[in-house]
């Protein structure tokens, strides 16, 4: 009987423990994809990504020794890919929208404004119509990436 009972706990162990490490297994080759995809836009370019974050439907990677910044989504299927160069960048902030109308939409963005100030492009941390409800560490996430854009920018202007 106790050799039954150890056998249908182990058991019962597996399949609840087992999902948790496919699920995890599945989200890191996921990841690992997305970096592939992003080091092989920056190959095109001469590049290599020196740091890199994937989260939701997004991910972003810097090479700071060129000073671009490559961006995807999986939102925009037309143009998954952004390339911004740091060189022609004046400033970069943090923006949060929250649409007056009646769908409560939510977005955090990192807005880069060059300094032909004709041109913004905009990096997606969350937009609630495919991100959920809420927010979890998109924000420090956003104030994370500022910070590397902006010791970036400032590397490139010492040079």
């Amino acid at each position: 009987m106790e050799t039954s009972s150890i056998i249908i706990g182990l058991a019962c162990l597996v399949l609840i423990i087992l999902p948790i490490f496919l699920l995890n297994l599945s989200r890191k080759r996921k990841g690992q994809n997305i970096l592939s995809k992003i080091q092989s836009q920056a190959t095109q370019n001469n590049g290599k990504i020196t740091d890199y974050e994937y989260w939701n439907n997004y991910a972003i990677g810097i090479d700071s020794q060129a000073g671009v910044v490559y961006y995807w989504s999986k939102m925009n299927k037309n143009e998954p890919f952004q390339k911004i160069e740091l060189s022609k960048v004046a400033l970069c902030k943090i923006t949060s929208l929250r649409d007056t109308d009646n769908t409560d939409s939510e977005s955090l963005i990192l807005e880069f404004t060059f300094t032909d100030k004709t041109t913004n492009r905009k990096i997606v941390f969350f937009n609630s119509d495919h991100d959920g409800l809420t927010m979890h560490d998109e924000y420090q996430l956003a104030e994370k990436w500022l910070k590397t854009v902006e010791k970036c920018r400032e590397t490139i202007k010492s040079k």
